[in-house]
């Protein structure tokens, strides 16, 4: 079966990408291919994008807060936002302070939901994203039950509903749910409402407007 990758022309000829020509047995079926992403340096799924940097830039990017500003508008075009850091980004830089680090990792981890991969080299990013597209695409077979049993109390139950839409934290949840007072109130708001929440970016408001009023395509749709 086929597996998909587009990357930004900026990673054409990139190591990671010579890593896959070096190895073509390694990665059964990869095909990739050049796309202008609005976000990310990799697109491995319908809704999941990769940037990756090297830990300097990494570090520069938290520095000058540059990284808060990538990982919104990755937020806001994907479901899955995934860094990839090559290097060791906590070792001691003279434009790096530890504390200020720890904190914008902690945002983009804990609120923004944004994963965090450490990688020691290219080819080690090139496995990886691999086996992030095979399983994006391809799913992991017979894959256990994780998700917790549907809550039954009221309030649990709007949370889960809201959290459910696309790109939305648990944060945004009750931050939704507090501006718009009901789950139907969140559901029928518009795109430009929606994004007046913080944290909802206009892009993220599209996708879950686009979302919520697309026609249902089930089984004899």
């Amino acid at each position: 079966m086929t597996i998909r990758i587009s990357l930004h022309p900026r990673e054409t000829g990139s190591p990671v990408q010579a890593h896959w020509q070096t190895y073509p047995g390694s990665f059964p079926g990869l095909e990739w291919q050049e796309e202008a992403l609005p976000a990310g340096d990799y697109r491995l799924g319908d809704s999941l994008l990769v940037e990756r940097k090297s830990a300097s830039d990494f570090s520069l990017a938290i520095m000058d807060r540059r990284l808060y500003g990538e990982v919104l508008a990755l937020r806001g075009a994907a479901d899955q936002v995934v860094y990839v850091v090559e290097g060791d980004f906590f070792a001691g830089r003279f434009h790096s302070d530890p504390a200020v680090t720890n904190e914008a990792i902690a945002w983009m981890t804990a609120i923004e939901g944004v994963s965090l991969v450490p990688s020691y080299a290219p080819a080690f990013t090139a496995e990886i994203l691999y086996a992030m597209a095979r399983l994006a695409q391809q799913g992991f077979g017979q894959l256990p039950v994780l998700r917790k049993g549907k809550p039954f109390d009221p309030r649990g139950t709007q949370q889960y509903m809201v959290e459910g839409l696309p790109g939305v934290t648990p944060q945004m949840g009750v931050a939704l749910l507090a501006r718009f007072g009901s789950v139907a109130g969140v559901y029928a708001a518009s795109a430009e409402e929606l994004a007046s929440v913080e944290g909802v970016s206009l892009a993220l408001a599209q996708r879950i407007r686009k979302m919520l009023d697309a026609p249902w395509q089930g089984k004899g749709g």
